[in-house]
């Protein structure tokens, strides 16, 4: 053979051999290419999991190993970051207080639902991103929070609402980190306080009222056992009214003073020994200790117990009292030669009793306030029938430690029906 035709032939078959290698090439790199926008179009639909096929030789099996390594970084990472975003989605929802996060300009970064709620929002759901403005809409919670916006001081303070809810709002500073100027946004704590309130109202309200009743008796006492000792040569007949005036104040003290621990030992909700209660075995006790009062009022008492046999689990004094303060209140607020009528039933698992006289009756707008503490309807009766002001009040926190409940229907002037409702299970 020639050399020029053997050179011929060899350039021919390297060009045939270049050509197919690139053939090749070519459909492994449109084959890699496919492969690649699929998976590439998967990890865009957020499944993190696809991997390309790392078995390819070369630059682009190269490729597909780092791609791959990178994927499961990544897919490691988004788990890391789902799960803390969980923990911290978990840890917002199980916090009683409304969180609000918001960073420099207004913008909320995080909120949980309790806070969704008190603020009102209309986008539940999609306020992350949106200025404090567009989303709150409490005006007083907006005002108080916006005040402090950027403030480097962890601030604080009560929010009153028209409907009488109380917030308590509280702003802390969130700082860039490892800096103490830098002001990034702020934490925001809204603590519903109104229960609080309320109860710190009627702590306030009933030392004050203890105060005042305590001090009356004692006054009165201390001024007759002053004259007395003063004017030693009085008649025996004054001296023997001024005795009795300081024997009336002293058993009124003492009435008083046992109201007010019945009532703190009630609701301190000491661990009493309870025992299997028979309603209408209690109720003929109170019946003996009361039936003389009402006979020196001329006052008849008619009961009628649907079943005499009924008994629940309680703590036996407390049921006495509860019969007793009722039975009481009825006699001594109806006029002479009237009626109280006692009824005993049991209906859907509820054991009613009802006490109804036919006496003065409660004026309707009072009617919601007469078992509070002290609280009384006409001020001037109250005193002189030797009433504390707690009786209602004790014996609404003794139905409600058997779980039930007390309410009253009364026309001024007709007469009153208190009725009580208790579970005949108390757990």
């Amino acid at each position: 053979m020639e050399p020029i035709n053997s050179i011929y032939f060899f350039i021919m078959l390297l060009a045939c051999s270049v050509a197919i290698l690139l053939y090749r090439y070519t459909i492994t790199l449109r084959r890699f290419l496919k492969s690649f926008i699929k998976i590439s179009k998967k990890v865009s639909n957020k499944e993190f999991h696809s991997r390309l096929d790392n078995s390819i030789k070369g630059e682009l099996g190269e490729l597909s190993r780092n791609f791959n390594f990178m994927m499961e970084t990544m897919e490691n990472t988004i788990e890391e970051v789902e799960y803390k975003h969980l923990q911290l989605t978990s840890v917002l929802k199980s916090i009683s207080h409304g969180i609000l996060v918001i960073d420099i300009d207004g913008n909320i970064i995080l909120i949980n639902d309790e806070a969704r709620k008190m603020i009102k929002s209309k986008c539940i759901g999609k306020e992350e991103g949106k200025n404090i403005k567009q989303v709150i809409h409490v005006e007083k919670i907006l005002n108080g929070i916006e005040k402090y916006i950027g403030s480097k001081e962890n601030n604080c303070e009560k929010l009153k609402l028209e409907d009488e809810t109380v917030y308590k709002l509280k702003i802390d500073p969130v700082y860039l980190q490892n800096s103490k100027n830098a002001i990034i946004g702020s934490i925001i704590n809204i603590e519903n306080i109104t229960e609080i309130v309320k109860l710190e109202n009627m702590r306030r309200d009933f030392v004050a009222n203890v105060s005042h009743e305590l001090k009356t008796p004692l006054t009165s006492i201390n001024g007759f056992v002053e004259t007395l000792i003063i004017n030693e040569d009085l008649p025996s007949d004054k001296r023997n009214r001024f005795l009795a005036i300081i024997q009336k104040e002293s058993d009124r003290l003492k009435r008083l003073i046992e109201d007010i621990l019945l009532l703190s030992s009630i609701e301190s909700k000491n661990n009493l020994v309870t025992e299997n209660v028979l309603l209408y075995n209690v109720f003929k006790e109170v019946y003996e200790m009361i039936s003389y009062i009402a006979s020196s009022k001329h006052i008849k008492i008619y009961y009628n117990f649907e079943d005499e046999n009924v008994a629940i689990q309680a703590y036996g004094d407390y049921i006495k009292q509860l019969f007793l303060n009722l039975i009481d209140n009825a006699i001594k607020y109806t006029p002479e030669g009237g009626t109280v009528i006692i009824n005993q039933f049991t209906r859907n698992n509820e054991i009613t009793i009802e006490v109804i006289d036919n006496g003065v009756g409660i004026p309707k707008e009072d009617q919601d306030k007469i078992f509070q503490r002290f609280y009384r309807v006409d001020k001037a009766r109250s005193r002189s029938v030797g009433g504390t002001g707690l009786g209602l009040a004790i014996t609404k926190h003794i139905v409600n430690s058997l779980q039930g409940n007390i309410s009253v229907e009364s026309k001024l002037g007709e007469g009153s029906k208190f009725i009580v409702t208790i579970p005949t299970k108390i757990s």
